[in-house]
């Protein structure tokens, strides 16, 4: 399970970054960050959350993720077939981010950050100094 979503979390940063170089599950170290995440969790003021969206019944706890002041990455990919549905969770997730004063944005066409009041999402690419 955890190296089914090391996976996928892998393939969401190549998205979003670029990459187009594959590593093998061979090729990842287990990390056991049991001991800080109790640490973590309790100094943080805002969590991202991710959310695989499936249809209307995940937008509810999105909601509800963002009302708490939390960051939300969703996984709309298994959204793509049905255009009514996604339209209609778009349209849902835009007037959410409205209605809070925070922001939403697409990353490619699989995923969808909602953030919370306050906090913006800037569409300008972090690029390296050319010489």
């Amino acid at each position: 399970m955890v190296e089914y979503e090391m996976v996928k979390f892998m393939g969401f940063m190549d998205k979003l970054l670029g990459k187009s170089e594959r590593l093998s599950v061979e090729e990842y170290e287990e990390l056991d960050l049991g001991e800080y995440e109790s640490e973590i969790v309790e100094e943080a003021e805002t969590l991202i959350k991710v959310a695989e969206v499936t249809g209307l019944n995940e937008v509810p706890e999105i909601r509800r993720q963002i009302y708490e002041g939390n960051i939300v990455i969703a996984d709309i990919a298994f959204l793509r077939h049905d255009k009514l549905t996604l339209d209609r969770i778009l349209k849902d997730l835009r007037q959410l981010a409205e209605d809070v004063n925070g922001d939403i944005v697409g990353l490619g066409e699989d995923y969808v950050v909602v953030t919370p009041t306050g906090i913006r999402v800037d569409r300008n690419k972090i690029r390296g100094i050319k010489k």
